[in-house]
């Protein structure tokens, strides 16, 4: 039966450690060593609080299995050696009273969790499409009064002036780019509708940037582009993913204070044919509570905005099935990177 035991200790997918009541970790099983990223030898010297993102929740989790005897399918946050975060469900049971050791046993549910989370995402997101579509509706007129409006100056007065001439121009251009945004708006499953073409990721980064030319000038930003130097070819939606970037480089900007804001994009190609965009700033970053929170529709810690920047843009790289990371540290900024 030992051997049994044994076996399932060593083969187990699970993470299972063995600790005691002094916090000390005694065993550490084959997945909580390739998990964790901790040799043995360094699990053997931790505290078994060490485990926990949350330092707090780890103090509670001792106080129970060890008052208690048992923690059986709890919730916690464990953090690896990298300091990346992922959640767990956990059973513990105390295996020797008189030494007071325990048994935890811990399921990575990682995948299950994002699974959860974009099936309600994607719900979500086909609500705000119903009301982009009521609201893109109401738009349509007077957008299409101001069109004509503009036509009426146009044909009236262009030819008289050329400065009224060039303003003209620039606010007709302008009103048929916010008629294409709405038009991209108006399905409830729009966004997920891709018309992709290969593109070079490097001059998609150099367009969106153009498109925010006048928020950097306004917020008197600087602009640091590191590119790759070789093209990084890959199908997309230009006009969505443009989107996406614009959406990511404003973020960027409205996070910094004025005269000292710095936004660093750059692309490179890895090794397997892959490529990443990275858009790092140095603006007030995100706390850990919110960071939770950036996906959700309408939620926002800034004074203007809707919250839903990011909401867009996480399901435009989801309809790519284009990865992305964040990582922030308040005071610091932020960082955005996209994985192709």
């Amino acid at each position: 039966m030992d051997y049994i035991y044994n076996l399932a200790f060593l083969r187990s997918h699970d993470i299972i450690l063995i600790a005691d009541c002094t916090h000390r970790i005694i065993e550490a099983n084959p997945s909580a060593i390739s998990i964790f990223g901790y040799s043995k030898e360094e699990f053997l010297r931790m505290d078994l609080s060490q485990i926990f993102s949350d330092g707090k929740q780890g103090s509670q989790f001792l106080k129970d299995i060890c008052k208690k005897d048992l923690v059986n399918l709890k919730e916690y946050e464990f953090k690896k050696k990298n300091g990346k975060a992922f959640p767990v469900l956990v059973n513990a049971d105390n295996i020797d009273p008189e030494t007071e050791t325990f048994m935890v046993v811990a399921k990575d549910v990682s995948r299950y969790k994002k699974e959860k989370e974009d099936h309600y995402t994607r719900k979500e997101m086909m609500l705000l499409g119903k009301m982009a579509q009521t609201v893109a509706h109401d738009l349509k007129n007077p957008l299409n009064n101001l069109l004509l409006g503009l036509h009426q100056f146009e044909t009236t007065f262009s030819e008289q002036n050329e400065e009224v001439s060039f303003y003209l121009n620039f606010l007709k251009k302008n009103t048929h780019r916010i008629n294409e945004l709405i038009n991209t708006l108006l399905g409830p499953s729009a966004i997920f509708r891709l018309q992709k073409e290969r593109l070079d990721l490097n001059e998609l980064v150099r367009e969106a940037t153009r498109m925010s030319q006048d928020k950097i000038q306004i917020a008197n930003v600087i602009m640091n582009l590191d590119l790759s130097d070789d093209a990084l070819f890959y199908e997309v939606d230009r006009e969505k993913m443009l989107m996406a970037l614009n959406n990511l480089i404003v973020n960027a900007i409205e996070s910094m204070t004025e005269e000292e804001g710095v936004v660093y994009i750059r692309t490179r190609q890895k090794k397997e044919g892959k490529a990443s965009i990275m858009i790092s700033d140095n603006g007030h970053g995100i706390s850990e509570s919110d960071l939770k929170n950036i996906y959700q529709p309408f939620y926002t810690t800034k004074s203007r905005g809707m919250g839903l920047g990011l909401v867009n843009t996480e399901q435009i790289l989801n309809a790519h099935e284009i990865e992305m990371e964040v990582r922030s540290e308040v005071g610091k900024g932020s960082t955005f990177t996209l994985y192709f």
